[in-house]
């Protein structure tokens, strides 16, 4: 990770740039934007899901220039079909696998030479549905997934402007996993199962995002990516009777695409 982001605030240096000044801060205002991504979620050597995401954001800002400081909501939702392929339980395609995100954060602008660099901090939910229901390619039932993160952004985001008026942006932030729950509906394969209630408490994320930006639109390549621990162990039962023990095992998440936005 730390390889891409050197590159991305690279390029920005390269592209040129002009001094700073307080046109450069942080702008009340809202922004709406699309985007498309290539979506993979493994638990390495058990199984992966992929496929692509379609997504929608909503951003609003509002700016304390006088102060240097902003206050921002996020809310972001992606969906779409994904392939599930398992070492031992088979593959089954088409999916439906979605999940929407909100973000509350307050930052500070500081003007540096020829940009500006925005740091915040802030708090994050994220939720996750998958629907596996159905039969694989082996004759195993699949079932429902859902997935709730809350999470601490901490992030920078690095301004500059260009000789030709417009500006290039770069995001940086990595996220923290303040507490987790997979909730694993077992119960939809019809065998007697009980839902599996699994508790996770260490993880983090990272958001990276590139835009070239003008006052009419900006657009850029984005990543998203989560990597979590094993979760703690728990009980699973069949016909009401102690059958087992189950986990959600350590999982990746990574998503890579390209945004367009839009102020409004």
């Amino acid at each position: 990770m730390h390889r891409y982001t050197a590159s991305a605030l690279a390029l920005l240096s390269i592209l040129g740039s002009v001094p700073a000044d307080a046109n450069e801060l942080t702008e009340s205002g809202n922004e709406f934007a699309v985007s498309l991504g290539l979506y993979r979620y493994e638990e390495p050597g058990l199984m992966s899901l992929r496929g692509l995401k379609g997504g929608f954001d909503l951003r609003t800002t509002k700016a304390y220039r006088a102060r240097h400081a902003f206050l921002r909501g996020e809310l972001r939702y992606a969906g779409g079909r994904v392939d599930y392929t398992s070492n031992g339980t088979g593959s089954s395609s088409g999916e439906p696998d979605w999940y929407i995100e909100g973000r509350a954060l307050v930052g500070n602008d500081w003007l540096l030479k020829s940009s500006t660099l925005s740091s915040y901090v802030g708090l994050g939910y994220r939720f996750l549905m998958n629907d596996g229901r159905g039969i694989t390619s082996t004759g195993a039932g699949g079932y429902r997934r859902q997935s709730t993160y809350f999470y601490l952004p901490v992030g920078l985001i690095y301004r500059t402007a260009l000789r030709s008026g417009n500006s290039m942006l770069g995001l940086v932030e990595y996220d923290h996993l303040l507490a987790g729950n997979q909730f694993s509906k077992l119960s939809d394969t019809g065998l007697g199962y009980s839902d599996l209630d699994s508790k996770q408490t260490d993880g983090y994320g990272v958001k990276l995002r590139l835009a070239y930006v003008t006052p009419q639109w900006s657009a850029g390549p984005y990543l998203h990516y989560w990597n979590i621990a094993k979760s703690a162990v728990n009980p699973v039962y069949k016909n009401g009777v102690l059958n087992s023990y189950g986990w959600e095992p350590h999982n990746r998440t990574t998503e890579v695409g390209l945004e367009f936005s839009r102020p409004f």
